[in-house]
């Protein structure tokens, strides 16, 4: 008899979860039990494997769940009381430019809180606390959906706080995120408004604390899940090196060989999506059976609620900076798409 592959109990709910959802009968409770048992047992690739199988409405419902699975833990208390959450959460910051390190982006936790109790109108008695550092974009590459939940869960279980990274990396984009906690919500979700008076406000009491932060409220918005926060920081970061590296080939070729090179950047079709991204060189003057003449390892992005012009838009702006001219986008579509 051939051998089979029997999936574990919590594959199984996975994909009991996903077939429900596709008949219109899912349990959002249940999903998150079963991701957050993923992520405890350290099982994150397992889940973006199974996104980036899935088509994009999908996805992105998956995607919502994990975030939330990743940034909120209810809190152990007497059964009759009010159910209490550990929430998560991240507010993208704009910085200076041209920072020299080392880098500083301290800010006073305690101010901080009675900034956001103010101008994100937390609901009374949740407890705030704050990471007393921001981390930069390129510091989010080292964080995992795992080391997210672990933090969290820490805090709900009154354990010694631990900062979420051992040190700050210089940033690629100008961008920091302020990392927060609201201890004892009511709600296991984030407060989804902020107006320009609050976030102007919000913004100058943080400059005051922090002089590396820039002046642009505009860029300031509603807060989201940290695990949100932390894909979209490693996209850009991941992005930004496959266009310095891609750009670094094609300037290191012959003149004749690089006034003639065909940059294709290649993306899935579709939003919702976690995927790879990767760049071929090529030769128009060589054999097609010869296939590029480079080719850069694949970048994993998910693409929730960014449009599939922005890979693209990044890297042809990098190299029309190098003075390369001729490229392609080439969207990669799935059989069923």
């Amino acid at each position: 008899m051939a051998s089979w592959y029997r999936p574990d109990p919590l594959t199984r709910d996975l994909i009991h979860l996903i077939n429900a959802r596709r008949h219109d009968h899912s349990d959002a409770e249940l999903a998150i039990d079963v991701l957050q048992a993923l992520l405890i047992q350290e099982r994150e690739h397992d889940i973006l494997t199974v996104l980036a199988a899935l088509d994009e409405e999908m996805a992105e419902w998956l995607f919502d769940l994990l975030a939330e699975a990743a940034c909120s833990v209810m809190m152990e208390g007497h059964p009759d009381e009010k159910v209490a959450y550990a929430v998560m959460g991240a507010l993208e910051l704009p910085l200076q430019a041209n920072l020299k390190p080392p880098l500083q982006l301290k800010i006073d936790p305690v101010a901080t809180a009675d900034l956001l109790r103010t101008h994100l109108h937390v609901q009374p008695g949740t407890a705030i606390t704050i990471e007393p550092r921001l981390p930069t974009d390129t510091t989010f590459d080292f964080l995992t959906l795992q080391k997210l939940h672990a933090h969290i869960a820490g805090i709900a279980d009154s354990e010694r706080r631990r900062p979420i990274a051992a040190r700050l990396h210089q940033p690629v984009e100008s961008t920091a995120f302020l990392l927060f906690e609201l201890i004892g919500s009511s709600e296991s979700s984030l407060p989804d408004s902020f107006s320009p008076e609050d976030r102007e406000a919000f913004l100058q009491g943080l400059m005051t604390q922090c002089s590396e932060i820039a002046p642009a409220p505009q860029m300031l918005e509603a807060p989201v899940f940290a695990a949100y926060a932390m894909f979209d920081a490693q996209n850009a970061v991941r992005l930004h090196r496959l266009a310095d590296e891609t750009a670094a080939v094609w300037h290191d070729l012959e003149a004749r060989i690089r006034s003639r090179t065909i940059v294709h950047l290649h993306t899935q079709c579709g939003n919702g999506v976690y995927m790879p991204v990767w760049t071929d060189l090529f030769d128009p003057d060589l054999p097609e059976d010869h296939g590029p003449i480079w080719t850069s390892p694949d970048v994993w992005v998910f693409t929730a609620d960014l449009p599939i012009e922005w890979p693209g838009e990044m890297l042809t702006n990098r190299l029309l900076a190098e003075g390369c001219t001729r490229f392609e986008n080439h969207i990669v579509e799935a059989p069923d798409n």
